[in-house]
């Protein structure tokens, strides 16, 4: 069990807060912890602002909102690229043998392997496309509740409070 904080010191705490420092601050002056600055300032009924902190998660979360989109078209772009290769010219080539030659060949296009792998590279990149779109769309569990509170809504309207049976 913690011992009791000296009244002096609490006081001197609250003192601070009132003042309009920011917790940890307060803490760190007083020799305490973020969590004692808390309990004091909820105790006086204070509230730390939080709307730094909130503009900044917020301004965090429309960067990394920018950043996917970014990705997602990179990622669809490339899957693109992957696809039109495979209707390219290719280049096989071999590097070997005792004195390390290089030897290439051109084909109207690639052969069967590098199509399943430039297939499977393009399906890859247009899945996690797909994902990153998803995720930004705000489909899911909400939407589905929404659109199910619509339906149960109109069906009310129609058929009255409670279903007929």
């Amino acid at each position: 069990m913690p011992k009791p904080l000296d009244p002096a010191l609490r006081a001197a705490i609250l003192e601070s807060i009132k003042a309009g420092g920011k917790r940890n601050e307060v803490a760190r002056a007083h020799g305490v912890g973020a969590g004692t600055v808390t309990k004091i300032a909820q105790e006086a009924g204070i509230a730390f602002d939080r709307s730094v902190t909130k503009n900044a998660t917020e301004a965090k979360k429309a960067d990394n909102a920018a950043l996917r989109a970014t990705t997602s078209r990179r990622l669809l772009v490339k899957a693109n690229e992957f696809l039109d290769q495979m209707d390219a010219e290719h280049v096989a080539f071999n590097f070997g043998g005792k004195d390390n030659t290089y030897n290439e060949k051109r084909l109207p296009r690639p052969p069967v392997s590098d199509l399943r792998n430039l297939m499977t590279a393009a399906a890859v990149a247009i899945d996690k496309h797909l994902v990153i779109e998803k995720h930004d769309s705000g489909t899911g569990a909400e939407q589905a509740a929404s659109l199910l509170g619509a339906v149960f809504a109109d069906m009310q309207e129609r058929h009255g409070a409670t279903p007929a049976e």
